[in-house]
């Protein structure tokens, strides 16, 4: 597990889950002014919800980097844990933390950086991976492996929301049932994120809180070299790249 949606996904409230016996809806249909009925069949590709995707493409590729605040929160029935977390992106590297851990990629390689403990590992970047879910693909899961559906429009904090609902497609070897996205209708830009594990009753969501686009971002912070972590000031860095 070394992507930052895998690490945020393997976070548990209790040793012992809660399966899973209903469908939970994310969607609360009492602020919501138009939905699809969840009697009629799920397109391939909802006219609606492609025309709002397209656009939210557009947004995001238009953004030279990103640095954000969000919000991850794990609901496993009654309980509920929540952690915030800070993101960089730039290209294809990406910078986080979360749990007390620092992720970090150069697009070739990916460090680990455990601040309380002075460890840090490097390894070779496998995007190929299931598990090796990179940051970037949380704006853009949508683009394979999933059919959608326009699902309405919601408000929250005074910004009009439109939600989208994805299903997986059969090859789809991502642990989700259902995924929703929450767009805000006036940025084409993804607020929220909410997704639904397929054998348990645990939802995943990870909010935006705020977000910064086309700042000046350092390339030598997705650095992935030991001598960031100098064994004489106490690090323990274990570069696996060459290792056979």
């Amino acid at each position: 597990m070394k992507s930052l949606f895998a690490a945020l996904f393997a976070a548990s409230l209790t040793s012992n889950e809660i399966p899973l016996t209903v469908d939970v809806n994310p969607v609360d249909h009492n602020t919501i002014s138009t939905t699809i009925s969840n009697s009629l069949p799920i397109p391939q590709k909802d006219p609606k919800a492609t025309e709002i995707l397209n656009k939210v493409t557009e947004t995001t590729k238009s953004r030279k980097n990103i640095t954000l605040d969000f919000t991850f929160t794990v609901k496993n029935g009654e309980m509920e844990e929540t952690q915030t977390g800070k993101l960089k992106i730039k290209e294809n590297k990406y910078w986080y933390e979360i749990f007390g851990t620092i992720k970090i990629s150069d697009g070739i390689s990916i460090c680990e950086v455990i601040t309380e403990d002075q460890e840090v590992s490097i390894t070779d970047a496998n995007f190929n991976d299931p598990d090796e879910f990179s940051p970037q693909e949380m704006f853009t899961i949508y683009e394979r492996g999933y059919k959608y559906r326009y699902m309405g429009q919601q408000t929250e904090n005074n910004v009009t929301l439109d939600l989208i609902d994805l299903y997986p497609d059969a090859d789809n070897s991502q642990p989700y049932r259902r995924v929703t996205l929450f767009v805000n209708n006036s940025t084409h830009e993804i607020q929220k994120i909410e997704l639904f594990h397929k054998t348990s009753a645990k939802v995943f969501s990870v909010t935006v809180n705020n977000a910064t686009y086309d700042s000046t971002i350092s390339d030598d912070i997705f650095k992935c070299e030991c001598q960031r972590w100098p064994a004489n000031k106490g690090w323990d860095c274990d570069d696996q790249r060459n290792a056979k």
